[in-house]
């Protein structure tokens, strides 16, 4: 079987982390699968995973890109598979459309975008309508998008998740501190973290348990989150960390007491599966996303998202000795090899024609 990969939009360290998990995996699956990946001229190839056949890009508009670019590329590489990370797909019955983004079909809500923003995004959205019924097929990467693709896409869609990679890292929760796994903008929640914590340390002043706020950015709002934590004062028990290297953060998760997500929207909410899948005891957002993993895991905890009052007592029971429950051993499935077996396994059934198998072939 051979993959084409659009990686145009791979830019972002999510759209890098999917990249190089699935491409890597299926070339790993011993199935004989050939992975081209189509690169724009400022793309690092040092990125590109080991195996992987770079396609250099044109520099064009979006609209010509799906229209001609990708598909004259996959007919030049014999592709049987186009692959779309970004829900943005050429009118091809070799596409597969790939939904990670919980803005997919609502780009216009809640985005301070500027009017060429806007306008460029009403654009793709009407190319996606016309697009995406002559697609192969859907893959959301949660329940919840998946909802939005079935009601607007009519193509078969499956549900698989990303693929979630700690390595051998474990938790060891050997650091007495609550891990607030932050991020970009407000929707992280970590004022909701913040204030939760300033209710607990009332009720325990003298407890030497520390809050740290992971990755919260950019700098002027960890400066607006230090001043409310002051204001509440708990200045004194809230620190921050900017955001860190990928092992940084794992090793931030895996020594904490509890691993904290306040997030108010997360299209799939890898924080959480990595805290999940590593064994920490985690508390999040009762948010789609996270409720899903939290089922799927058979681990941790939810609280109804912006319930200050509810977190505090989550997080006093976690404390006092009744934390969530956490696994034991990762889950299973849960790897990219795994995720990228689901989807050739898919592939397969869905072009009838059976994926050759060698004899190094392994299954994860």
């Amino acid at each position: 079987m051979r993959i084409l990969f659009d990686a145009r939009s791979v830019r972002t360290p999510a759209g890098h982390y999917v990249m190089a998990g699935l491409v890597s995996a299926w070339l790993r699956a011993g199935r004989g699968v050939e992975v081209a990946v189509a690169i724009t001229r400022s793309f690092d190839r040092a990125r590109l995973p080991a195996g992987a056949e770079p396609v250099a890009l044109r520099q064009t508009g979006w609209i010509e890109h799906v229209r001609r670019e990708i598909p004259t590329i996959a007919n030049s590489r014999q592709a049987d598979i186009i692959f779309s990370p970004n829900g943005f797909p050429p009118a091809d019955p070799r596409a597969v459309i790939y939904f990670q983004d919980i803005y997919h079909f609502r780009i216009l809500t809640g985005r301070n975008l500027s009017a060429r923003d806007r306008a460029g995004n009403v654009v793709r959205a009407l190319w996606r309508s016309h697009a995406a019924p002559r697609c192969l097929a859907a893959i959301p990467v949660s329940e919840h998008i998946a909802d939005d693709v079935r009601r607007r896409v009519p193509i078969p869609v499956r549900t698989i998740p990303n693929g979630v990679d700690v390595g051998g890292v474990r938790w060891t929760g050997d650091a007495d501190r609550v891990f607030v796994m932050g991020g970009i903008g407000a929707r992280k929640g970590e004022a909701t973290a913040i204030r939760a914590w300033a209710e607990v340390v009332r009720s325990d002043p003298s407890g030497s348990t520390v809050m740290e706020i992971g990755g919260a950015e950019p700098t002027e709002r960890r400066a607006q989150l230090g001043s409310l934590a002051e204001a509440l004062g708990v200045g004194g028990r809230v620190t921050f960390a900017a955001a860190a290297s990928r092992d940084a953060f794992l090793e931030q998760i895996a020594r904490c007491r509890v691993a904290l997500s306040c997030s108010t929207l997360e299209a799939f909410g890898l924080p959480v599966a990595e805290a999940l899948a590593m064994g920490a005891p985690v508390v999040c957002s009762d948010i789609p996303a996270h409720a899903e993993l939290v089922s799927r895991a058979g681990a941790g905890s939810t609280f109804p998202a912006g319930d200050v009052s509810a977190l505090a007592r989550a997080l006093h029971a976690a404390l006092d000795g009744a934390p969530p429950p956490r696994r034991t051993t990762p889950p299973a499935g849960w790897t990219w090899d795994a995720r990228a077996n689901e989807h050739l396994d898919w592939y397969e059934e869905l072009s009838g024609a059976a994926v050759p198998v060698v004899a190094s072939d392994v299954r994860h």
